[in-house]
């Protein structure tokens, strides 16, 4: 905007409404004898001749308030004295745009005349616009830049009525001010200004500010003196101010942001309703230039007032510094605050500060920092957190010595309760177990959950191990006792692994060294807490190699197959076989299942290994079948609760027995009492599947787990096999009782009992007399490699032929 104003040919001056002077063009400067910038800032009327100054001030509010232009005289003190100046002012949005015409040289010529001719030919050969009008309103005479400004002659405006110069939409407003100041003499001298359209020669309109001076008293004019000029550009440049001011507005009203300027003295020259609502001040406060009882409304709400301040007159002691800070309210709202100097046309004319209410910005950034370090179940600290507290309390260590120890704790059973009371159930378990062991911890411990049913413990700060492990007994007592959910008891004991470090260890070998000690808890019957001892990380390392080569043994196909004979105890014959599985160690050592099974029940390798065994089993049963030796042997592969619980399952088996061909009824699948029990609904529609498939369902030593009658309905079961302990326990009363009394509930329940363990004649003469249909163990038969087995079944089906009598059909599993 200040440079649209220089480019006016008249001086001009831009100020805002306590008369400071925001821009000024270098007709101006010159005018007031002032350097080039220097009248930025300045009060405009301190340069009025003081028995002007009341009419200026007037004139200001009565533009203003009318919002059109106005025109007087004014004496102003200029670089060689007193000067009359003709001043029009026209508002600008809130600030006022004054343009200058110097009529010192003019007035001097008009009081110096005596004549009216003269006066008249002063007016015709003025250089500036001059028309003198009769008290009837016909031009007397006119100058020559009227006529070059409009294309008329002189000869051709004189004697004419003024209105006839005059554009149609503008003639009333003209005549109207003949009306009030043509008719007689003037009470006095004072101008007035009108912005009107003359009528060029070539048919447009031409914008002039004309000033009307009545004059008609004076002998030497006898007349209305109407002075003017082109404002042509000054229209264009108003135009261009009032586009800038709306732009700048609007700007300033859409942004979400409360802005603030201020001019060099810090006064208050704009703002936006934004600022206002933000900081709870009156717009009438701020319109009427109350910036007092402004600053004293901000103030009152801040909770350093006094550094709100300091930062301002820091930033006026250097006025091209950039400024952000953070603003704190004492009712806990914060703000965002901005300053930037600004500049027009590369001068610094005032300060922009910007305000921004960030309260709610910052508190989701508090619950994103709070989410990110903390679990979102129980609200404790989470693994990041955790380690990081881990890290410091290592670090402190170090500089000054003493301990820390992690726990690391385990909800026994968790997955129990998961999946039969459903995630629910299994949540407000876990938050419980959570707020107890926060009560069990001393202020500045930290307990943290990890996911899943895993928490951890960080005491810091102990001389004597004793706090540690007391912390850990207070832990496993207080979640003996049950956790009430919606009216029932749910068991919440744990185990706790304790891990001590004196030397600032990183949190990751801690929590392991936690978590192994915490396996050995489990190991040693759970609901109970082991300290870690370096034996344990060995047997880990030895357990991860065995592992190790075990998945090598699988790729290898270094896990081979035994097959031990099931019996009919009526007759002696072959009934099926079940499979063994056997590591064929390169060392040349034949590992059992005992030694490798338990370690693939723990991780993924179960469900290979079992695929591999029903795999080699059907195919061996697949060969028997082909030997054409009568009805061909059944096997029965025995199934880990892992492989049963998987959904894949039965449709890897169909895939197995279609590719070998096989009656599904030659295959008997074992499972134990815990494969059925871990999940019921499960366990039950595998088994449907399976059953629908067509294939045999057996359970495992029965007797050891459970022993439930409930599942033995509830299951699709067509084989009972009675644990060896039974068996080997007939020959006392108790144990016949028992061993008597399953045979009779299998079969009652239409399933056949299988006798597992069979080790000598007495208990087969035994078996025989309480009605078993089947056994098995090393008295009637050991588990034989694959030509053993074939060998063995060559022999049966001869000796059978000659005794005229057909092999009976077999049924095998194989053992994991």
């Amino acid at each position: 905007m200040a440079e649209i104003a220089r480019t006016l040919a008249d001086p001009a001056l831009l100020i805002d409404n306590s008369a400071t002077v925001l821009w000024a063009n270098a007709a101006a400067e010159r005018l007031f004898g002032l350097p080039i910038g220097a009248g930025i800032g300045l009060n405009s009327l301190d340069f009025v001749h003081p028995d002007d100054v009341q009419l200026a001030a007037l004139s200001m509010v009565s533009v203003r308030s009318k919002e059109v232009g106005t025109l007087i005289e004014l004496r102003l003190r200029g670089d060689d004295g007193w000067r009359l100046v003709e001043v029009h002012g026209a508002p600008v949005g809130d600030n006022l745009l004054l343009s200058l015409r110097d009529l010192t040289e003019r007035r001097r010529w008009e009081v110096a005349g005596d004549a009216t001719a003269r006066f008249r030919s002063i007016v015709h050969n003025a250089a500036s616009v001059l028309l003198l009008v009769t008290p009837e309103g016909e031009v007397a005479a006119s100058s020559g830049a009227l006529t070059r400004l409009l294309g008329h002659d002189q000869e051709w405006l004189e004697h004419r009525p003024l209105l006839e110069l005059v554009d149609d939409s503008d003639r009333p407003l003209v005549a109207e001010l003949l009306d009030n100041i043509a008719p007689g003499p003037g009470d006095d001298r004072v101008a007035t200004a009108v912005d009107v359209r003359l009528r060029h020669a070539a048919g447009f309109s031409v914008p002039f500010a004309l000033t009307f001076v009545n004059l008609i008293d004076d002998p030497t004019v006898e007349g209305l003196i109407v002075s003017g000029h082109d404002i042509t550009d000054r229209l264009l440049v108003e135009e261009d101010l009032r586009q800038a001011n709306s732009l700048l507005s609007a700007t300033l009203q859409s942004t979400n942001d409360g802005i603030l300027v201020v001019n060099l003295l810090g006064r208050i020259t704009s703002f936006n309703d934004k600022f206002a609502q933000l900081w709870s001040i009156p717009a009438d406060t701020l319109h009427a230039g109350q910036d007092d009882q402004a600053i004293a409304c901000v103030l009152d709400q801040l909770a350093d007032p006094k550094a709100f301040v300091s930062r301002i007159q820091d930033l006026y002691a250097k006025p091209d510094a950039e400024s952000h800070d953070i603003l704190q309210f004492k009712d806990g709202r914060v703000f965002e605050r901005d300053s930037l100097p600004q500049r027009i046309s590369g001068e610094i004319v005032g300060r922009v500060w910007s305000f921004r209410d960030v309260t709610e910005n910052r508190r989701l950034e508090g619950e994103l920092v709070h989410q990110a370090f903390h679990d979102s179940l129980t609200g404790l600290a989470n693994r990041a957190l955790f380690c990081d507290r881990v890290e410091h309390s290592g670090a402190r260590i170090v500089r000054s010595g003493g301990q820390q120890a992690v726990l690391f704790i385990d909800v026994d059973d968790f997955k129990r309760v998961n999946d039969s009371l459903g995630h629910s159930a299994g949540d407000s378990l876990l938050i419980a177990v959570g707020e107890r062991l926060v009560h069990c911890l001393r202020p500045g411990d930290t307990v943290a959950r990890f996911g899943g049913d895993e928490f951890a413990v960080l005491v810091e700060g102990f001389d004597d191990p004793s706090a540690a492990t007391d912390i850990a007994d207070r832990i496993v007592n207080a979640l003996r006792e049950p956790v009430v959910i919606d009216g029932r008891d749910m068991p919440a004991t744990v185990s706790v692994g304790i891990a001590f470090d004196s030397v600032g260890a990183p949190a990751d070998e801690l929590l392991r060294n936690a978590d192994l000690a915490m396996y050995t808890a489990k190991a040693s019957g759970k609901n109970c807490a082991r300290v870690f001892a370096r034996e344990m990380h060995d047997a880990t390392m030895r357990r991860l190699d065995l592992e190790a080569r075990l998945r090598g043994a699988v790729r290898r196909d270094e896990l081979i197959l035994h097959y031990q004979p099931i019996v009919e105890l009526s007759t002696g014959h072959i009934h099926g076989f079940e499979a063994l599985v056997r590591w064929q160690h390169p060392d040349g050592d034949m590992l059992l299942p005992a030694a490798f099974i338990p370690l693939a029940e723990e991780s993924e390798l179960i469900n290979e290994i079992g695929d591999h065994v029903l795999a080699v089993a059907c195919e061996q049963m697949a060969k028997w079948c082909s030997l054409g030796h009568g009805l061909p042997p059944t096997m029965s592969v025995n199934v880990s609760p892992r492989q049963l619980l998987d959904r894949n399952f039965p449709g890897r088996v169909e895939s197995i027995l279609s590719f070998h061909g096989l009656d599904p009824a030659q295959l008997t699948l074992e499972i134990t009492e815990g494969a059925l029990i871990r999940d019921p609904e499960a366990a039950a529609r595998r088994l449907k599947q399976l059953r629908r498939l067509g294939v045999r369902i057996a359970v495992d030593d029965f007797g050891t787990g459970y022993s439930s009658l409930a599942y033995l309905q509830q299951f699709p079961i067509d084989q009972l096999k009675i644990d060896r302990s039974f068996v080997a326990s007939m020959l006392a009363r108790p144990g016949l009782s028992l061993a008597g009394a399953v045979v009779q509930i299998a079969h009652s329940l239409d399933i056949v009992p299988i006798a597992e363990g069979v080790e000598n004649e007495g208990q087969v003469d035994l078996l025989r007399v309480l009605g078993c249909d089947l056994g098995q163990g090393y008295h009637l038969g050991r588990p034989l490699a694959e030509a053993a087995a074939t060998e063995l079944l060559h022999r049966q089906w001869a000796t059978s032929v000659e005794d005229g009598a057909i092999p009976v059909r077999a049924a095998s599993a194989a053992r994991l």
